[in-house]
């Protein structure tokens, strides 16, 4: 990290407590620590009323297992009014800013893995919000959070074929240590198959004490700590949707021969530093009585 970079982050850590939040819980590999630390705070937090056998019997599968798929989330309308939007949207490779903006995929540059669109593009996405916030979804979250969650981060990107193939960043196996506990959920929005570069997760990684270092890890030693029987590939038509808890061990597989365009929410106990500095977007009357929560909202959404 270079010295500019440094002080900027110090500045952030000492003036937002999101900052101090995000980075004191990442001290904590320990996984009983880690689950009483979320459950200290699940308790502070307003709760959410679910009585959905479904969402229970979910949220305990994905409990147990680390995942669970979502049926029927976003319907061929949705899919296609989404692909036209992004389409029209220009995103950047986050690891390289230097090259700006393009739009993908078709026009991202040589060498580019991973092209994210920002959080004022995606937030606006036709249907975004409805995902988000479908009643089954956030039924299984708070569920597994143990409180009403907030929608700290809504990401969606590219993954694209390029150079050799050789994984870079989130494309090698890895935890996210976002929060004490989080849940994110993942929809593809184009057909991913072997050569897409399917979502990779090792089941129940997320509750095991091993692999707890912050920092990439190779196919050997996943094989080795969780075994290979336990490494799940993600495969499936657009609009395939699951929820997983990456602080289990994942990956996403670089692309060999078609891009990938994956919509993503991040869902946790606490507003996190991913999202907007202020919200973007400004709910009516008439949208909060119709599901639209300003709590669980209120990271990309303000009340008018």
């Amino acid at each position: 990290m270079l010295l500019k970079e440094k002080i900027v982050l110090g500045l952030k850590i000492a003036t937002d407590g999101r900052y101090r939040k995000f980075f004191l819980q990442r001290a904590f590999t320990d996984m009983d620590v880690r689950m009483r630390r979320a459950a200290a705070v699940a308790a502070r937090l307003p709760a959410f009323d679910e009585h959905n056998p479904e969402s229970h019997a979910k949220a305990a599968s994905l409990e147990n297992q680390g995942f669970v798929f979502v049926d029927g989330l976003i319907d061929p309308k949705w899919l296609a009014e989404m692909k036209a939007y992004f389409a029209a949207q220009v995103c950047s490779d986050p690891y390289r800013s230097h090259l700006g903006t393009f739009k993908g995929p078709d026009q991202v540059p040589a060498g580019t893995h991973v092209a994210f669109y920002s959080n004022e593009v995606v937030v606006r996405a036709p249907h975004a919000l409805e995902i988000a916030n479908n009643p089954k979804v956030l039924g299984i979250v708070a569920k597994a959070l143990g409180a009403k969650p907030t929608i700290s981060s809504m990401n969606t990107w590219w993954s694209v074929p390029a150079g050799d193939g050789t994984a870079q960043h989130a494309e090698k196996f890895h935890r996210d240590v976002d929060d004490w506990k989080f849940i994110k959920l993942f929809c593809y929005l184009t057909d991913v198959d072997e050569g897409a570069g399917p979502h990779i997760f090792v089941r129940t990684s997320h509750r095991l004490n091993r692999l707890g270092a912050i920092r990439r890890y190779s196919e050997e030693e996943v094989f080795a700590a969780f075994g290979a029987d336990n490494v799940m590939r993600f495969i499936g038509p657009a609009g395939t949707s699951f929820l997983e808890n990456t602080y289990g061990m994942h990956r996403g597989l670089p692309p060999t021969d078609k891009p990938r365009l994956v919509f993503q929410i991040l869902y946790s106990l606490r507003p996190l530093i991913y999202g907007p500095k202020s919200p973007v977007i400004t709910l009516r009357p008439d949208e909060i009585s119709h599901g639209i929560d300003p709590y669980i909202n209120r990271v990309y959404c303000r009340v008018r």
